[in-house]
């Protein structure tokens, strides 16, 4: 009997629910705690300043990070660490491209053909020291806040302690410095002093939450947890200080968008973005109990990264066209 087009409508919509949970279940993804981002939510951002890339000396900036004293520190594809004050002042550079202390190499992260994707990811720790992950050495290098070169730690290799090549990095109030090998996906935790403590994640954990790639990050929330994300299996990590995932959850996202940055700020708000700009990296904000709230709307500006947050409530975000953005939050129920 041949089926009528209704029955037939049924069966195909029958057919594809099923091959999207499966889909799902393969990839490792679980519903978030707002599975839909279809509702209207809120837009909590306000950007109250804007500095061009151009007009502070920058070629495709790659990472921000925002020292004890409110200044912010960018990387770019000239291979320097330019120091910027919250009102958009240059206010000293340092590096050259090379292999020597004080030079760097950030290699090409993705796209070959792409010259401008770099990897040059940078932390400062409460004390002001600044942190450098040299991702084409394969190491991380330390300078004080006036730019000598302190020390290096890391090398090439496989080894615990080593790298393939060197990608996100944070820095504890202990000044212990947390640093992901990019291509092995594990993250190995080291003393001031530059000491391996362990190492985690990559291709032979148990845990499927550390075992994809790859381990994003930036900083800690308030309890001392270093905050993470795995864009492998689309989750939100909580590590402590001993290398255990103490919480955990899935934001809500599209199965073709990966999340690949997360901040936190000093209420405990996680802000989660995607690769690259709107609509394919949206930002969303997540309240202490990992419920939707808001999201950055991209309607003039996409992020690059998520927002960064200073000692003083400063807060600011790289934009894709390169440019700062000093941003104002307003959060519902705040």
């Amino acid at each position: 009997m041949k089926p009528t087009r209704t029955a037939a409508l049924l069966i195909g919509l029958a057919l594809l629910a099923g091959g999207c949970a499966k889909n799902a279940i393969a990839t490792g993804a679980s519903p978030g705690p707002s599975s839909s981002t279809s509702r209207a939510l809120p837009n909590p951002f306000t950007v109250t300043a804007r500095h061009t890339a151009k007009s502070l000396g920058l070629n495709h900036p790659d990472s921000l990070a925002i020292g004890p004293d409110g200044d912010l520190y960018v990387t770019d594809v000239s291979q320097r660490v330019t120091v910027i004050s919250p009102a958009g002042k240059v206010l000293r550079r340092w590096g050259r491209p090379g292999r020597g202390p004080g030079q760097f190499r950030f290699t090409n992260s993705g796209d070959p053909s792409i010259p401008t994707d770099i990897a040059g990811k940078i932390a400062v720790s409460p004390d002001g020291d600044v942190y450098v992950a040299d991702s084409g050495n394969a190491r991380v290098e330390e300078f004080t806040p006036q730019e000598r070169f302190v020390r290096q730690f890391g090398s090439y290799g496989g080894l615990e302690g080593q790298f393939l090549s060197t990608f996100d990095i944070a820095v504890d109030e202990a000044s212990n410095v947390y640093v992901t090998d990019g291509p092995t996906g594990t993250l190995t935790k080291f003393s001031p002093a530059g000491k391996a403590i362990w190492q985690i994640g990559g291709s032979a954990s148990r845990d499927p939450d550390f075992s994809a790639c790859c381990l994003n990050f930036t900083g800690f929330d308030a309890h001392g947890r270093l905050l993470a994300v795995n864009d492998g299996v689309a989750k939100v990590l909580y590590i402590d200080g001993s290398g255990h995932k103490v919480d955990a959850f899935s934001p809500s996202t599209s199965e073709n968008v990966h999340v690949c940055e997360v901040t936190i700020d000093a209420a405990g708000n996680t802000y989660v973005s995607g690769c690259g700009p709107e609509p394919d990296g949206p930002t969303l904000v997540y309240d202490r109990a990992h419920r939707l709230i808001a999201k950055w709307p991209g309607a003039r500006y996409s992020l690059l990264r998520s927002p960064v947050f200073g000692p003083h409530g400063e807060v600011f975000a790289l934009a894709t066209d390169g440019s700062i953005l000093r941003l104002r939050i307003s959060l519902p129920g705040a």
